[in-house]
């Protein structure tokens, strides 16, 4: 069995807006906690539905930080929203951030928003 889990991305998250240093510091200890992988959430804004929409970080920035300063995690998406991107843009954003993490990209591609 493989465990992942999902990085703090929105205010609701880790109110106030999780900085970079805790999204750092959560997936290098899962890292150190012996998870096997680190997912994101591709929207525009997060809408929780019992609370007001807020922010969240942008799903490749992230993703590409956390490939520099992990070295074993498989890295992805819980679904990248392919209405988004460009399917050129998508692909070049997928091979580099691949390229930085040294092949842990795992890319899911699918409807992947709220409607």
């Amino acid at each position: 069995m493989r465990v992942g889990v999902i990085v703090p991305m929105s205010e609701g998250d880790a109110p106030p807006m999780p900085s970079w240093e805790v999204v750092r510091q959560f997936g290098q200890r899962a890292e150190q906690l012996g998870f096997d992988s680190l997912w994101v959430c591709d929207h525009f804004l997060s809408d929780p539905g019992d609370r007001p929409v807020e922010g969240i970080h942008e799903a490749w920035t992230i993703l590409s930080a956390l490939a520099a300063v992990t070295r074993s995690l498989d890295l992805g998406q819980l679904v990248m929203c392919a209405a988004f991107r460009s399917p050129g843009l998508l692909a070049k954003m997928a091979v580099t951030a691949d390229m930085v993490s040294g092949g842990r990209i795992v890319l899911g591609i699918g409807a992947g928003s709220y409607d």
